[in-house]
């Protein structure tokens, strides 16, 4: 935990962006004059005292990280890497041979296990293998399509491959075939350069996908994209392989992750060269770190039944015939799983699947219809959502509050215009959007049903690769209810690219990626690492259980979220009511500030309701003969309603800090309460020391 100067609000940026390197000098400068003045009381100092109010409070924080750091994280080196000279030492083919090895599947070969992956695109009548499923396996019901299919308008401003919906996947209809299939008479292997051979462009580190309870320890995917892409913008596609790497010891929670998540921290060391760095993670990925599996391993991809447990994925946009209608093809995202036997009867196959939380876009359509899947998500299911997908103002913890029921989710995605364009089926809403707008009026917020939705589509494949408004129109206006900023565009429908750019003006390459992953998404991956590694569970709110209460219903939540990837949520069931923290241990915390601090989300106030009330903190040390210590109480009325913001309890006395400072590790915290009960919560996040 960054005891003494942590911000609950730091802009996590690059260090190594332009300019950082004079913000890197001053904000040292500044982080360093805080360690100065340590030993002086805050009510001591004055404007010039110390010089800190040259500087502003997030520099000295971000300093302060970077201090605590061996080096600064660099995201391109420790998020997301595409340099070529070290993603070019992944190989499809060997991450097919070592699944095959695995398996044991007798007489299986990359190039038959490829083949077989893409002729999933091709249909039964002219499938290649009999035993495999193909798009139109199953047929399509055309009454499932929205916006509904009507044979009377097919032109050549319609998708090809929708003109002809033949199949369907999980009930839901999927276009079939896709040119991609053709692929299956071609060898990918035998000529690396080929325009139809496979390269790794992109090798990213998911762990902000681990879940607050430490079930596995996050996502690490290697992208592959056909080669054809770099020359040609319709033949252009793509094979995901997202790991779910398993925890080693879940009794441990996330900070049983702890190898991994240092041994991406440790890829930004300065003094290592790409050779070095490509080999660590070649080892990393094919053989695995000291007590963990290797991230390609066949039960990572989906093996096991249930969400969270990785998958293969697709997006293609291949167009091989000639004509206008090429003009008209449509990027498909389709998801797999890979399956496997046993000893006694190895076999693997990569099986279709429907693509995870991506609900139909005919659900969110104003109907009558009495199918059971409309009536279920329109009257319980997506109205269960809204509290989740409107909790935050932050695009990277935009979440399902649980996984979708599976007969909701789509066969593929695609970006057509129309097709799976939630806000679109919405149209004027209809009941769905009454339900909507009483769940966000009982939960005082200011966000409109559109809105809502409108977040549900950047979930879907399609929606988060190239966000459409309702009209079809592609826009960089997409509104999401996010004060300030709209959802962020991608590179014409993808967040990767087969094209390079120099890397720092050397002749070293690096295969180009979205401003939406370089300024939205990998600051914030690249600050759930930071927190991680630096900021203590129990305090921060991120381990389960940690804190406990007889009066008070306790659970994480992964929306209103000040710091990492949880806060508390509070439902008080007394109006007089306390929690009570797990002992923890001051050592890497030291020394610590004078001042306790806790940010805290107060609903916002129904009608009539009383508003006073307050929070008091209370510090326990057993060892130090320190027992439910009083450290101040604070008003509800102070604290701003409907945001976090920061509660401080200024009276820790010299003796406790002393205490503090001697790294005990039988410290308990207990917040106790006067709380209006109501059917809104309350939220904690970010406990901290500071002066």
């Amino acid at each position: 935990m960054l005891s003494k100067y942590s911000s609950p609000n730091v802009p996590v940026r690059s260090w190594f962006g332009p300019g950082s390197a004079g913000t890197w000098r001053r904000a040292r400068r500044a982080a360093l004059l805080a360690f100065a003045v340590l030993p002086a009381a805050c009510s001591d100092l004055g404007p010039g005292d110390g010089e800190l109010t040259d500087f502003p409070e997030s520099e000295t924080a971000e300093a302060a990280k970077a201090l605590a750091l061996p080096f600064p994280i660099d995201p391109r080196k420790s998020l997301l890497v595409t340099d070529v000279d070290i993603v070019s030492e992944f190989k499809l083919e060997d991450v097919l041979q070592q699944l095959i090895d695995q398996s044991g599947a007798p007489g299986l070969t990359p190039t038959t296990l490829f083949h077989r992956l893409l002729d999933t695109n091709r249909t039964d009548a002219t499938g290649v293998f009999s035993d495999v499923e193909h798009c139109d396996e199953v047929l399509g019901n055309r009454d499932d399509i929205y916006p509904p299919f009507n044979p009377d308008t097919i032109s050549v401003a319609v998708p090809f491959e929708q003109q002809v919906p033949t199949g369907s996947r999980n009930g839901w209809p999927m276009f079939c075939p896709r040119d991609i299939g053709s692929d299956t008479a071609r060898d990918p292997f035998s000529d690396p350069t080929a325009s139809h051979a496979f390269m790794a462009t992109t090798l990213a580190n998911r762990f902000d996908l681990a879940p607050p309870q430490g079930n596995d320890c996050g996502e690490y995917r290697i992208v592959f994209a056909r080669r054809s892409g770099a020359s040609s913008p319709l033949v252009r596609s793509f094979i995901i392989f997202e790991a779910r790497l398993p925890n080693p010891n879940p009794s441990l929670g996330r900070q049983a992750c702890r190898p991994v998540v240092e041994f991406w921290q440790n890829q930004s060391d300065p003094a290592k060269s790409p050779a070095t760095r490509a080999s660590e993670l070649k080892d990393f990925y094919f053989n695995g770190l000291p007590g963990f599996e290797p991230v390609i391993h066949i039960d990572h991809y989906g093996n096991a039944a249930g969400p969270e447990r990785g998958q293969i994925r697709t997006n293609d946009f291949t167009f091989f015939a000639n004509g206008q209608a090429a003009l008209n093809t449509t990027w498909s995202l389709r998801e797999f799983k890979l399956r496997h036997g046993t000893s006694s009867a190895p076999s693997l196959s990569i099986v279709p699947s429907f693509v995870n939380d991506n609900p139909a876009a005919k659900l969110f359509a104003p109907t009558t219809s009495t199918d059971p899947r409309i009536t279920a998500f329109q009257g319980s299911t997506f109205p269960g959502t809204v509290e989740r997908l409107a909790a935050t103002d932050d695009i990277n913890r935009f979440a399902y509050r649980t996984p979708l029921p599976v007969e909701m989710n789509a066969g593929e995605s695609v970006a057509s215009r129309f097709h799976n364009n939630y806000l679109n089926a919405f149209g004027d809403g209809g009941s769905l959007k009454t339900t909507i707008a009483g769940r966000l009026n009982s939960m005082g917020s200011d966000l409109t049903p559109e809105q809502i939705v409108a977040r549900a589509q950047t979930l879907s494949c399609a929606g988060c690769h190239q966000p459409m408004g309702s009209d079809g129109e592609v826009t960089s206006t997409f509104d999401v209810g996010v004060p300030g900023t709209f959802f962020p565009r991608t590179l014409s429908f993808t967040h990767t690219s087969e094209k390079t750019e120099p890397i720092d003006g050397t002749t070293r390459q690096r295969f180009i990626i979205s401003d939406a992953l370089i300024n939205h998404f990998l600051p914030f991956r690249q600050q759930v690492m930071e927190e991680f590694l630096l900021n203590n569970p129990v305090l921060g709110f991120e381990k389960p259980g940690a804190w406990t209460s007889t009066s008070v219903l306790l659970s994480q939540h992964t929306g209103r979220v000040k710091e990492g990837i949880a806060s508390l949520e509070l439902r008080p069931m007394l109006r007089a009511s306390s929690i009570t923290s797990a002992s923890f241990s001051t050592a890497g915390l030291t020394p610590v500030g004078n001042t306790i601090k806790l940010d805290v989300f107060l609903p916002k106030a129904v009608l009539g309701q009383n508003l006073n009330g307050s929070i008091e903190a209370r510090l326990s040390i057993p060892s130090a003969g320190i027992n439910d210590l009083s450290v101040g109480s604070v008003s509800l009325t102070s604290l701003t309603r409907g945001a976090f913001t920061t509660a401080a309890f200024p009276s820790l006395p010299a003796s406790a800090v002393d205490a503090l400072n001697a790294a005990p590790s039988d410290v308990q915290l207990q917040f106790v309460f006067d709380m209006t009960i109501g059917s809104r919560p309350y939220y904690l996040d970010n406990v901290r020391f500071e002066n």
